[in-house]
């Protein structure tokens, strides 16, 4: 018998299971891929240049300390996010805004500008924002990220409303109310309809604001990329861990708790038993196994009913930055849609120029129904519409093209974090991410800090492996 099983070799129950041997616990670890990682998932690209991060790609070294330290750990190299030169707004098919990122035109009369997800968008003449416009999405991110500042509970009654419907009470506009719900669709692959204010708020809480959740400078959660992908850091912990005891392709298909012993059995018919487990699979996918006994009736309504939102990803690589050459910085952020935003994630020492594009949201749940060639061509037309190019340019010459949607991954489903339905958040506060019986759950969508990413699933799969620790009586020693 095991002192504690671990069932998900993403990042928290790498973690968890890490803490739980340097606490001198005897441990397994349960996963249904073939690989470990989660949703930390680099292919290696065929032309040898690296890896295409097709699930978590950024961190911060300044403010999100566990995933640095292994970062540094294994020698590991960075890319700063690229915030120079030119950035687009996509309004329509025929209507785009270029800005420079913290700067202001030089002209007479320098016309006011605001930070929008990270950036500063100028108002010159062909600004979609007249000015009133400008201060009615002012005065929402201003209140947004306010509320996300609070050290306090997520409000009730912010919880009854939808993020649109809390927006346009609070007077949004039209396009004000779309710049919101981009900001979902990029965090969370829903809409702004789908969400509650309530868990919209407190999710940037957890990342330390509205602003920090958005940015790409050392201010935020996107300020840097790792020059050989996200999931080496996913191989050298599990090397840490040691794979003779991390069980790959064994997906689990049931959880018995008999209070003295938890049996947990895969579809591949092998049984282990431990004293305790811990889950980190997202709650959402709860309802696909089979658990004696039930899980309380208030976590199964909390679980069930969330949503995995639409989250997809292209990467497209290139022999050289061809929108640098034509002066742009590589972000660029859509209201129409199929991709909603899209970030350079080239690594120039390696001879790697890439775009990721993130094509998310109900626009996206659309262009997942089409065939692959026809998702790579949707997704050049826009770039080639956004960057208003022709026929010929290098744009129309990829030499890989990457798409990953979670949505159709059985261990997955779908987005970063099960969003919980409208109502759901806070009337179940008290017990989401609560252990159960011999039952302990981690994963990114419980922590505190930096939610949503890699820090956050490394905290909560620490804090979990501290709990179980504590519940069975402190450190072991080493043998």
């Amino acid at each position: 018998m095991f002192d504690v099983l671990i069932v998900g070799a993403g990042m928290s129950g790498l973690q968890a299971a890490l803490s739980a041997k340097e606490a001198g616990l005897s441990f397994a670890v349960i996963e249904a891929r073939d690989r470990v990682g989660g949703k930390v998932w680099s292919p290696p690209l065929a032309s040898g240049r690296g890896r295409a991060d097709l699930g978590a790609a950024w961190i911060n070294d300044e403010m999100q300390p566990l995933i640095t330290a292994y970062v540094r750990r294994f020698g590991m190299k960075t890319v700063r996010q690229p915030i120079d030169l030119t950035s687009i707004m996509q309004v329509s098919e025929t209507e785009r805004l270029e800005f420079p990122f913290g700067m202001v035109p030089e002209v007479n009369l320098p016309p006011p500008s605001i930070p929008i997800n990270g950036y500063l968008v100028v108002a010159n003449s062909d600004c979609q924002f007249a000015s009133e416009e400008r201060k009615n999405l002012e005065m929402i991110r201003d209140h947004i990220e306010a509320e996300s500042q609070k050290k306090k509970p997520p409000k009730p009654e912010d919880d009854l409303l939808s993020l649109d419907a809390y927006v346009r009470k609070l007077g949004a506009n039209e396009k004000t109310c779309k710049m919101v719900n981009i900001w979902v669709r990029a965090m969370h692959g829903l809409e702004s309809t789908e969400e509650s204010a309530a868990h919209f708020i407190d999710y940037c809480r957890r990342n330390h604001g509205l602003l920090a959740a958005r940015a790409d400078d050392h201010t935020g959660g996107n300020y840097m990329r790792l020059a050989e992908g996200t999931q080496p850091i996913a191989f050298g912990i599990a090397d840490l861990i040691g794979y003779q005891y991390i069980y790959l392709g064994q997906p689990v298909h049931s959880i018995t708790d008999e209070n003295d012993k938890i049996t947990i059995t895969t579809t591949e018919g092998k049984t282990f038993v431990a004293k305790k487990a811990i889950v980190s699979i997202p709650s959402a996918l709860f309802k696909d196994l089979h658990w004696t006994p039930a899980l309380p009736t208030a976590l199964q309504e909390r679980s069930s009913n969330a949503k995995l939102g639409h989250y997809s990803k292209a990467v497209i690589c290139y022999d050289k930055p061809w929108w640098r050459d034509l002066g742009f910085n590589g972000f660029f952020f859509s209201f129409s849609g199929p991709i909603s935003i899209v970030r350079d994630s080239s690594v120039p020492e390696k001879g790697l120029y890439g775009l990721t594009a993130f094509v998310n949201g109900s626009v996206g749940a659309e262009w997942a129904k089409k065939d692959p060639h026809t998702r790579r061509r949707i997704i050049l037309e826009q770039l080639a519409s956004v960057y208003n190019v022709g026929k010929d340019p290098e744009l129309w010459r990829p030499i890989e093209f990457f798409d990953q949607i979670w949505k159709h991954e059985p261990y997955s489903q779908g987005a970063l974090s099960p969003i919980p339905a409208i109502g759901h958040y806070v009337k179940h506060w008290d017990i989401h991410g609560k252990p159960v019986g011999n039952i302990h759950f981690v994963g990114t969508e419980y922590s505190h800090h930096w939610k949503g990413y890699m820090e956050g699933a490394l905290t909560s799969g620490r804090e979990g492996a501290a709990q179980v620790v504590a519940a069975l009586g402190g450190s072991r020693s080493r043998l």
